[in-house]
Protein backbone atom coordinates (compact mmCIF):
# COMPACT_ATOMS: atom_id res chain seq x y z
CA UNK A 1 0.00 0.00 0.00
CA UNK A 2 2.91 2.09 0.78
CA UNK A 3 4.91 1.36 -2.24
CA UNK A 4 0.89 2.03 -4.60
CA UNK A 5 1.05 5.98 -2.33
CA UNK A 6 4.64 6.57 -3.33
CA UNK A 7 3.84 6.11 -6.88
CA UNK A 8 1.17 7.78 -6.96
CA UNK A 9 2.55 10.83 -5.75
CA UNK A 10 5.96 10.22 -7.78
CA UNK A 11 3.26 9.94 -11.15
CA UNK A 12 1.68 13.71 -9.92
CA UNK A 13 4.69 15.28 -9.29
CA UNK A 14 5.60 13.97 -12.93
CA UNK A 15 2.01 15.12 -14.38
CA UNK A 16 2.62 18.27 -12.57
CA UNK A 17 6.14 19.21 -13.60
CA UNK A 18 5.53 17.94 -17.24
CA UNK A 19 2.11 20.66 -17.93
CA UNK A 20 3.81 23.58 -16.20
CA UNK A 21 6.87 23.44 -17.47
CA UNK A 22 8.40 26.90 -18.33
CA UNK A 23 10.53 27.09 -21.32
CA UNK A 24 10.52 30.31 -21.57
CA UNK A 25 10.32 31.77 -25.25
CA UNK A 26 7.67 31.54 -27.84
CA UNK A 27 8.74 31.58 -31.63
CA UNK A 28 6.55 32.89 -33.83
CA UNK A 29 5.59 31.43 -37.22
CA UNK A 30 7.20 33.58 -40.06
CA UNK A 31 5.13 35.61 -42.72
CA UNK A 32 4.67 33.41 -45.84
CA UNK A 33 4.32 36.59 -47.50
CA UNK A 34 7.89 36.36 -48.82
CA UNK A 35 8.05 32.58 -47.78
CA UNK A 36 6.00 29.14 -49.51
CA UNK A 37 4.52 27.33 -46.64
CA UNK A 38 6.72 24.87 -46.58
CA UNK A 39 9.89 27.49 -46.43
CA UNK A 40 8.01 28.68 -43.87
CA UNK A 41 7.38 25.98 -41.91
CA UNK A 42 11.24 24.85 -42.04
CA UNK A 43 11.97 28.29 -40.74
CA UNK A 44 10.06 28.07 -37.82
CA UNK A 45 11.33 24.44 -36.52
CA UNK A 46 14.81 25.55 -37.14
CA UNK A 47 14.05 28.75 -34.84
CA UNK A 48 12.44 26.26 -31.85
CA UNK A 49 15.73 23.43 -32.43
CA UNK A 50 18.09 26.80 -32.15
CA UNK A 51 16.28 27.87 -28.95
CA UNK A 52 15.91 24.59 -27.20
CA UNK A 53 20.06 24.05 -28.17
CA UNK A 54 20.33 27.55 -26.01
CA UNK A 55 19.44 26.38 -22.79
CA UNK A 56 15.97 28.16 -22.83
CA UNK A 57 13.61 26.35 -24.28
CA UNK A 58 10.60 27.42 -26.83
CA UNK A 59 7.10 27.14 -25.58
CA UNK A 60 3.67 28.00 -27.00
CA UNK A 61 1.66 28.50 -23.25
CA UNK A 62 3.30 32.00 -23.04
CA UNK A 63 3.39 35.19 -24.97
CA UNK A 64 5.38 37.63 -22.78
CA UNK A 65 9.01 36.40 -24.18
CA UNK A 66 8.84 35.89 -28.08
CA UNK A 67 11.30 35.63 -31.21
CA UNK A 68 9.88 37.25 -34.07
CA UNK A 69 11.20 36.11 -37.62
CA UNK A 70 11.05 38.45 -40.57
CA UNK A 71 12.07 37.49 -43.77
CA UNK A 72 12.89 39.60 -46.52
CA UNK A 73 13.90 37.42 -50.52
CA UNK A 74 16.69 40.27 -51.20
CA UNK A 75 17.24 39.05 -54.67
CA UNK A 76 16.73 36.25 -57.26
CA UNK A 77 19.25 36.12 -59.70
CA UNK A 78 19.51 33.97 -62.67
CA UNK A 79 22.93 32.46 -63.20
CA UNK A 80 24.26 32.04 -66.90
CA UNK A 81 24.91 28.48 -67.27
CA UNK A 82 22.91 25.74 -68.92
CA UNK A 83 20.64 24.71 -67.75
CA UNK A 84 19.74 27.76 -66.09
CA UNK A 85 19.66 27.94 -62.32
CA UNK A 86 18.48 30.22 -59.92
CA UNK A 87 20.15 31.73 -56.98
CA UNK A 88 18.04 33.46 -54.02
CA UNK A 89 19.54 35.71 -50.92
CA UNK A 90 17.50 36.23 -47.70
CA UNK A 91 17.85 38.23 -44.81
CA UNK A 92 16.32 36.53 -41.78
CA UNK A 93 16.13 39.11 -39.19
CA UNK A 94 15.54 37.77 -35.90
CA UNK A 95 14.19 40.03 -32.66
CA UNK A 96 13.49 38.70 -29.12
CA UNK A 97 11.62 40.60 -26.73
CA UNK A 98 9.17 40.78 -23.65
CA UNK A 99 5.80 41.40 -25.64
CA UNK A 100 4.25 42.37 -22.93
CA UNK A 101 6.55 45.22 -21.43
CA UNK A 102 7.28 45.65 -24.88
CA UNK A 103 10.88 45.56 -24.53
CA UNK A 104 13.74 44.59 -27.29
CA UNK A 105 16.14 41.93 -25.71
CA UNK A 106 18.05 41.23 -28.94
CA UNK A 107 18.15 40.72 -32.31
CA UNK A 108 19.86 40.13 -35.63
CA UNK A 109 20.06 39.74 -39.34
CA UNK A 110 21.11 36.29 -41.09
CA UNK A 111 22.23 36.57 -44.51
CA UNK A 112 21.64 33.57 -46.51
CA UNK A 113 22.09 31.91 -50.06
CA UNK A 114 21.13 29.39 -52.07
CA UNK A 115 21.18 27.85 -55.81
CA UNK A 116 18.73 25.47 -57.35
CA UNK A 117 16.49 24.77 -60.60
CA UNK A 118 13.92 26.77 -59.91
CA UNK A 119 13.23 30.12 -57.63
CA UNK A 120 11.07 28.04 -55.00
CA UNK A 121 13.34 25.98 -54.34
CA UNK A 122 16.41 28.51 -54.16
CA UNK A 123 14.34 29.82 -51.12
CA UNK A 124 14.14 26.84 -49.78
CA UNK A 125 17.09 25.91 -49.80
CA UNK A 126 18.29 29.54 -48.37
CA UNK A 127 15.72 28.95 -45.51
CA UNK A 128 17.45 25.18 -44.90
CA UNK A 129 20.91 26.90 -44.58
CA UNK A 130 20.15 28.37 -41.68
CA UNK A 131 21.38 25.52 -38.98
CA UNK A 132 19.79 25.72 -35.19
CA UNK A 133 23.97 25.78 -34.07
CA UNK A 134 24.25 28.77 -36.19
CA UNK A 135 26.94 30.82 -34.15
CA UNK A 136 25.06 34.74 -34.86
CA UNK A 137 22.20 32.57 -34.05
CA UNK A 138 23.07 31.22 -30.63
CA UNK A 139 24.30 35.27 -29.49
CA UNK A 140 20.98 36.63 -30.98
CA UNK A 141 19.48 34.03 -28.53
CA UNK A 142 21.88 33.62 -25.51
CA UNK A 143 22.16 37.51 -25.07
CA UNK A 144 18.39 37.50 -25.01
CA UNK A 145 18.50 34.46 -22.27
CA UNK A 146 21.30 36.65 -19.79
CA UNK A 147 18.49 39.68 -19.98
CA UNK A 148 15.99 37.39 -18.91
CA UNK A 149 17.88 35.95 -16.23
CA UNK A 150 18.42 38.92 -14.87
CA UNK A 151 14.89 40.23 -15.45
CA UNK A 152 14.08 37.53 -12.51
CA UNK A 153 16.71 37.11 -10.32
CA UNK A 154 15.62 41.49 -10.11
CA UNK A 155 12.20 40.75 -10.20
CA UNK A 156 10.95 37.66 -9.30
CA UNK A 157 8.81 38.96 -5.86
CA UNK A 158 7.03 41.06 -8.20
CA UNK A 159 6.57 38.85 -10.83
CA UNK A 160 5.00 36.51 -8.23
CA UNK A 161 2.78 39.42 -6.70
CA UNK A 162 1.99 40.06 -10.08
CA UNK A 163 0.82 36.36 -10.76
CA UNK A 164 -1.28 36.62 -7.03
CA UNK A 165 -3.46 39.70 -8.59
CA UNK A 166 -4.20 38.01 -10.89
CA UNK A 167 -5.42 34.79 -9.43
CA UNK A 168 -7.31 37.52 -7.04
CA UNK A 169 -9.14 38.75 -9.84
CA UNK A 170 -9.75 35.37 -11.91
CA UNK A 171 -7.41 36.66 -14.38
CA UNK A 172 -6.76 33.30 -15.20
CA UNK A 173 -4.78 33.51 -18.63
CA UNK A 174 -2.75 36.55 -17.76
CA UNK A 175 -1.52 34.56 -14.50
CA UNK A 176 -0.44 31.94 -16.15
CA UNK A 177 1.30 33.77 -19.11
CA UNK A 178 3.20 34.84 -16.37
CA UNK A 179 4.14 31.79 -14.90
CA UNK A 180 4.64 29.90 -17.95
CA UNK A 181 7.37 32.38 -19.12
CA UNK A 182 9.54 31.91 -15.74
CA UNK A 183 12.50 29.62 -17.03
CA UNK A 184 12.53 26.18 -15.14
CA UNK A 185 16.46 26.73 -15.26
CA UNK A 186 19.64 26.25 -12.74
CA UNK A 187 20.10 30.07 -12.61
CA UNK A 188 16.67 30.74 -11.66
CA UNK A 189 15.57 27.50 -9.56
CA UNK A 190 14.21 29.36 -6.33
CA UNK A 191 11.94 32.02 -8.58
CA UNK A 192 10.31 28.96 -10.47
CA UNK A 193 9.53 26.78 -7.27
CA UNK A 194 7.81 29.80 -6.03
CA UNK A 195 5.19 29.39 -9.01
CA UNK A 196 4.57 25.67 -7.94
CA UNK A 197 2.28 26.57 -4.66
CA UNK A 198 0.39 28.83 -6.77
CA UNK A 199 -0.16 26.24 -9.66
CA UNK A 200 -2.68 24.61 -6.66
CA UNK A 201 -4.82 27.38 -6.47
CA UNK A 202 -6.09 27.30 -10.22
CA UNK A 203 -8.13 23.97 -11.00
CA UNK A 204 -6.76 21.47 -13.48
CA UNK A 205 -9.78 22.40 -16.06
CA UNK A 206 -8.82 26.11 -15.46
CA UNK A 207 -5.65 25.40 -16.56
CA UNK A 208 -6.19 23.70 -19.52
CA UNK A 209 -8.76 25.89 -20.77
CA UNK A 210 -6.12 28.88 -20.21
CA UNK A 211 -3.18 26.99 -21.91
CA UNK A 212 -5.54 26.64 -25.05
CA UNK A 213 -6.51 30.27 -24.58
CA UNK A 214 -3.21 31.08 -25.19
CA UNK A 215 -1.98 28.55 -27.68
CA UNK A 216 -4.47 29.75 -29.66
CA UNK A 217 -3.90 33.44 -29.59
CA UNK A 218 -1.96 35.87 -32.20
CA UNK A 219 0.02 37.96 -29.60
CA UNK A 220 0.25 41.88 -31.41
CA UNK A 221 4.14 42.78 -31.96
CA UNK A 222 3.10 45.49 -34.51
CA UNK A 223 5.36 47.75 -32.13
CA UNK A 224 8.32 45.83 -32.93
CA UNK A 225 10.32 47.65 -35.55
CA UNK A 226 8.29 50.59 -35.44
Amino acid sequence: MRKTKSLLLILFMLSTYNFVEAQNIRVLPPSTSNLSDDAATTLYNRLNQAVSLNGIGSTDNSNKFLMIPSVIVTSIETTTTTPINYVAELEITIYIVDNDKKLLFSQGTLVKKSVAENETKAVMEAVKSLKARDPKLKKIITVAKDKIIEYYNTECDNVIKTINAYLDMEMYDEALNELNAIPQIDELTGCYDNTLNILNKISQEQQTASQNSIKNSNPDVSWVNN
